[in-house]
């Protein structure tokens, strides 16, 4: 089996992971959590750069949550993206616009007034 099989094999292997209802609350509550992990780590920037007490700690809390909280969204993404039929080019969309502040957020907003629309 060549290495575009088992890509594609992979790939296909996404879709029945999730319902759509599923997909749709886990993607809803990844994309609150990683926007509140952006939060915190904005925070963490600003108690270094104005010097607050314990700065560094503000830091290192701010960029932890938001690590692992992007890391939550980013997996989310990729098994839940199939059951809401998503294209390649929004799913690739969903993980680009979360590297920036409140992406995420935005990005499900746009996503919730399509689905509300009756477009996927």
């Amino acid at each position: 089996m060549s290495i575009k099989q088992t890509a594609i094999k992979a790939y296909d292997a996404l879709e029945h992971i999730f319902t759509d209802k599923e997909a749709w609350g886990l993607f809803r509550i990844a994309a609150f959590v990683e926007t509140f992990g952006w939060m915190c780590l904005l925070i963490g920037i600003a108690a270094v750069s104005q010097d607050w007490y314990r700065s560094d700690a503000y830091i290192a809390v701010g960029g932890s949550i938001h690590g692992i909280f992007y890391l939550f969204y980013f997996f989310i993404v990729i098994f839940a993206h199939r059951a809401m039929s998503w294209s390649i080019w929004r799913f690739l969309f969903a993980q680009l616009i979360s590297t920036v502040p409140f992406g995420a957020l935005v990005f499900e907003l746009w996503v919730a007034r399509r689905r509300k629309n009756g477009k996927k």
